[in-house]
């Protein structure tokens, strides 16, 4: 039988030449996008700072000068950091930290590509930056090397900064150059001298809720003040919690004990008040001797002949003399009224509370409310009610009632309204 078709010509496709067309485009636009990149990197890249630098990195440092058993009698520093090693950090304050900040630290090659990925679609969705994307790696390069603005050029910068910290150091010398160089909030720099500062111990003795504190710190030292904002440090905490939590790095039991805990603050005490002039006349000689620089910066240990002990008893028995010679003579101070001065009385702060009242110490108060025969006032974070037994041990005042003219330790004129001063010595077991 005749095939009716055979003498039809042959029909071309021309789906093939479409499909070739477009893989062809594709190739183009792929070779452009991939050479652009290249040159954009190029760019980027020509005025990086040289990692091996970190080779060499000594970060400025505490300057401490000691007394003559090795206790700290003074420090001399542009930026509180105390210098300390992998091991000195305590493992639940690596774990606060990775947890908190970079989950991935201890996986990724210095970038976190599925976290940029996500970070950028919570910006997109918010129609903001709400959430940032940088590891630990990424934020050792900005701080140490670049600026804080927040642009593409620089992201791209720390990025491929990180790439290289992470392919010249290991990951113990990363997180030890991080701990030491990151800004804690109220001077002091790295979680040692973070330590130090907030609850006046070693990083090393940090309790969970200590650490998961200080490990809350970096995203925003000033918003998550425990100092200035309490509130929001015991919520930042406890968001670290729950992501160690999260992490399998504690149990249940340990996560929901430290949230019931308040804030632990123990400030570190100023040792340059012990022996001022002292400490001033040591700097003074040590700065024409090495230069301000190599003082304020290098972390020098000053060794001096200054007794602490001795240093104490004769501070001491000088308050003593004066307030003797008060009783003998009368008081002749003047105290300031702080109402009078248009100040409120809870917003009040003398320059003695920023040390812990001493049993048997001077301090200045603030009479906060008069009622007759006793009298309360206010210490920095302390309270206490003085009856006029408490003042009637000075021999001008005994015949005089509380609310009435004080002489060396007792009220002054203006004491019976709130808001006068008051200075004087009395047992820190009335404290409450």
């Amino acid at each position: 039988m005749k095939i009716i078709y055979q003498h039809l010509p042959t029909i071309e496709i021309g789906g093939r030449k479409l499909v070739g067309l477009v893989l062809f485009g594709l190739l183009v636009l792929l070779s452009a996008a991939v050479g652009a990149t290249s040159g954009l990197l190029l760019v980027y890249s020509t005025d990086l700072p040289q990692v091996e630098e970190l080779e060499r990195y000594r970060p400025s440092s505490v300057t401490e000068l000691y007394d003559g058993q090795g206790r700290v009698i003074g420090t001399f520093a542009l930026q509180r950091r105390v210098i300390a090693t992998y091991d000195d950090y305590p493992e639940v304050l690596r774990n606060a930290l990775v947890s908190i900040e970079d989950k991935d630290f201890y996986r990724h090659s210095g970038i976190n590509i599925w976290r940029i990925v996500g970070a950028a679609y919570r910006d997109i969705e918010s129609g903001g930056k709400v959430q940032g994307a940088s590891t630990l790696t990424m934020q050792l390069a900005r701080n140490l090397f670049l600026s804080p603005d927040r642009s593409f050029y620089r992201k791209v910068q720390e990025a491929l900064l990180a790439i290289q910290i992470e392919r010249r150091f290991t990951k113990p010398q990363i997180f030890t150059l991080y701990a030491n160089q990151i800004f804690l909030g109220h001077g002091a720099y790295g979680f040692e001298a973070a330590s130090e500062y907030y609850f006046s111990k070693p990083a090393r003795q940090l309790k969970l809720e200590e650490a998961a504190l200080l490990a809350g710190l970096p995203k925003a030292p000033q918003y998550y003040s425990p100092i200035t904002h309490p509130e929001r440090a015991v919520k930042r905490r406890n968001l670290v919690l729950n992501a160690m939590l999260e992490d399998g790095k504690i149990t249940a039991t340990q996560a929901a004990d430290a949230k019931s805990k308040p804030i632990p603050l123990n400030l570190q005490k100023d040792p340059n008040s012990l022996a001022p002039h002292y400490v001033e006349e040591i700097r003074r000689y040590l700065e024409a001797k090495y230069g301000s620089d190599q003082v304020h910066e290098g972390g020098l240990r000053v060794y001096t002949s200054l007794d602490m002990d001795l240093q104490k008893a004769a501070h001491k028995a000088l308050l003593d003399g004066l307030a003797a010679y008060e009783r003998r003579h009368g008081w002749r101070g003047k105290l300031l009224n702080v109402i009078a001065q248009g100040q409120k009385l809870d917003k009040y702060a003398d320059a003695d509370w920023d040390e812990e009242p001493e049993v048997n110490g001077y301090m200045h108060a603030l009479v906060t409310r008069i009622s007759p025969g006793s009298a309360v006032v206010r210490f920095g974070q302390h309270t206490a009610t003085l009856v006029q037994a408490d003042v009637s041990q000075h021999s001008p005042c005994r015949r005089r009632r509380l609310h009435q003219s004080p002489l060396a330790g007792c009220w002054r004129k203006n004491a019976r309204q709130s808001g006068a001063g008051f200075r004087g010595r009395r047992r820190a077991r009335r404290h409450r």
